[in-house]
């Protein structure tokens, strides 16, 4: 059973990229953008060992009751225009942002890394819809 985690640990290691190990199978990494100052990614790597990894970050927006329209529409726009990452209104209706990836044990250390450093350039600039939609 391949271990991307371990490959993608290993990886950071060699390049000096900050990292918590979150647990067996998470890890986050943060960066912070010019508009929003902490942009946590989580790379959940497959229980089994397959090479399929989910990206995520929750901590960018919290709409209320109030505003629930106009984050989903705002969501949907943003889904529209980023080919990438998808951004959805969670239960507790906060904005979350996802990616899927496939990736291959050999190089999943530059993918993972890309693939962060991509999500977070797109919710940095997703960042100022957000708050126009919460707080206009």
């Amino acid at each position: 059973m391949a271990d991307f985690k371990a490959a993608f640990l290993h990886y950071m290691d060699q390049k000096e990229i900050k990292y918590t190990d979150v647990k067996e199978n998470t890890v986050r990494v943060a960066y912070s953008g010019d508009n929003l100052k902490s942009i946590p990614i989580f790379v959940f790597f497959d229980k089994d060992g397959n090479n399929l990894i989910q990206f995520a970050c929750w901590e960018i927006a919290t709409f209320n009751e109030d505003k629930y329209a106009a984050g989903l529409l705002t969501c949907n726009a943003l889904n529209s225009k980023f080919r990438w990452v998808k951004f959805y209104l969670d239960s507790d209706q906060c904005v979350r942002a996802v990616l899927d990836a496939y990736v291959d044990l050999e190089t999943v250390g530059e993918e993972c890394t890309h693939i962060i450093q991509t999500m977070v350039g797109i919710i940095d600039e997703a960042y100022p819809d957000l708050m126009k939609a919460l707080w206009s």
